[in-house]
């Protein structure tokens, strides 16, 4: 999906209705949903291929245009004119207040020759790769086959499977190595009345992990920080301390950061404290962002 921002300032009130109106000044755009995940993992160091659903638009070349500049990147856009790329608009006033948010998406499943495309794209690259992330944001992509299939290939060539999942679509990715969701989304996976508290996260962890089939699940819990289950242990890490500005893509640096640790070093503390770490870069940010390189040389100085 692509993130855009519309920057503006606010002066007045509209006499129209009790609403801000804000006076446009630029516009930016960066790679958001699976998108902004691969940028995360560019940030971190690894060398990416990406496949993705968009749509035969100008958002849609945006995207392509965004993955041209990026270096260590291969884009495989599948296209799907029937369809608008997903895209989020921001509208930001005073530099960092969101004001308002305008989606624009098609909720519906791909259809079975896209669904097929994709699945293809996964087959071309697996045996390039040393983990396959799965990264759902409920927009219609990552039906059942696809989910399957990726899961399947990934086995036969003994490649990791980190998945990012929706509580609706959460049993599509039996078998993944390691499955993760938020808060508000573990709560809805387990059909809670209110959100899970952190000590209830800690039972739910080891049920969802259960429940999937994984090797390990993770849920985080934002200025809780992260709680994961592996086999019979649950572990908990507090969040690292710093002020918020704008949590949005924090989740995707936390599945970036795992799936790398994943692949180089197993299921390993210091992978889900780094994680911790790498996501209190972004949420200092406004709007979605990945680490600096000036971040993670402070991060390599703590560690």
């Amino acid at each position: 999906m692509l993130d855009e921002y519309v920057h503006g300032t606010v002066n007045r009130i509209s006499p129209e209705a009790p609403v801000m109106v804000v006076h446009q000044e630029r516009t930016s755009s960066v790679p958001g949903g699976a998108a902004n995940v691969a940028a995360n993992l560019t940030a971190l160091g690894a060398k990416t291929t990406l496949s993705g659903v968009i749509g035969d638009d100008e958002s849609g070349r945006s995207l392509i245009s965004l993955f041209d500049n990026l270096s260590n990147q291969r884009f495989l856009p599948i296209v799907d004119s029937d369809r608008p790329t997903t895209r989020k608009v921001r509208i930001l006033a005073d530099s960092s207040h969101q004001v308002l948010r305008v989606d624009y998406e098609r909720q519906q499943d791909v259809p079975d020759q896209v669904a097929l495309d994709l699945l293809n794209s996964i087959r071309e690259s697996i045996t390039a790769v040393d983990v396959v992330v799965l990264s759902c944001y409920a927009k219609g992509a990552l039906v059942q086959t696809v989910v399957t299939g990726a899961i399947e290939l990934a086995k036969q060539h003994s490649v990791p499977v980190v998945a990012n999942v929706k509580p609706r679509t959460a049993g599509h990715y039996r078998g993944a190595t390691l499955v993760q969701m938020n808060r508000a989304e573990t709560s809805t996976w387990a059909r809670l009345e209110r959100t899970v508290d952190d000590l209830g996260a800690r039972s739910l962890a080891q049920d969802f992990r259960n429940s999937i089939g994984a090797d390990a699940a993770l849920i985080t819990l934002g200025s809780s920080g992260l709680v994961w289950a592996c086999s019979d242990e649950v572990h908990h890490l507090p969040a690292t301390k710093v002020e918020v500005f704008d949590t949005a893509g924090a989740g995707d640096t936390v599945v970036a950061t795992v799936a790398l640790g994943l692949a180089c070093f197993g299921f390993n503390d210091s992978v889900f404290r780094l994680a911790t770490q790498t996501s209190a870069c972004v949420v200092k940010k406004a709007g979605v962002a990945t680490p600096s390189p000036e971040d993670l040389a402070k991060i390599c100085q703590i560690n």
